[in-house]
């Protein structure tokens, strides 16, 4: 159980970190581009500059391609994961990697998997 417990609070802490450190350089780009940061320049988000940007130069590309087989890899991981453990809203966690980060959506899918596991441990009869 230690062990269980000591994997939920790092990732919850990942999530958290995750949604804070990614949003961050969301408002970033969002001042950058609109000159401020309101719910009205977020609406108006700039999609073709951010993927402008994302590929500008070698180095963001290299960053790019590999959070996109990273991407497609924990796709793929959520989808099996959640059927096999039976998680309700599985689904919900590949539309917050687009919604909000990559990293929120996938730390926030491990920490509740982590709680998951705990509870079927514990439910399971001791030899």
């Amino acid at each position: 159980m230690p062990g269980t417990l000591i994997r939920q609070i790092i990732y919850a802490t990942l999530t958290a970190i995750g949604f804070v450190w990614t949003n961050y350089y969301l408002v970033q780009f969002t001042v950058a581009t609109k000159g401020e940061f309101t719910a009205t320049s977020l609406l108006n988000f700039d999609l073709s500059a951010f993927i402008e940007q994302v590929w500008a130069n070698p180095a963001s590309s290299f960053v790019a391609v590999d959070l996109t087989i990273a991407l497609l890899l924990v796709i793929t991981f959520i989808v099996s994961e959640g059927r096999r453990l039976k998680l309700r809203f599985w689904g919900l966690y590949i539309a917050l990697m687009f919604a909000i980060s990559f990293a929120f959506g996938f730390a926030l899918f491990m920490f509740l998997r982590e709680r998951k596991l705990a509870v079927q441990l514990e439910s399971e009869p001791a030899d």
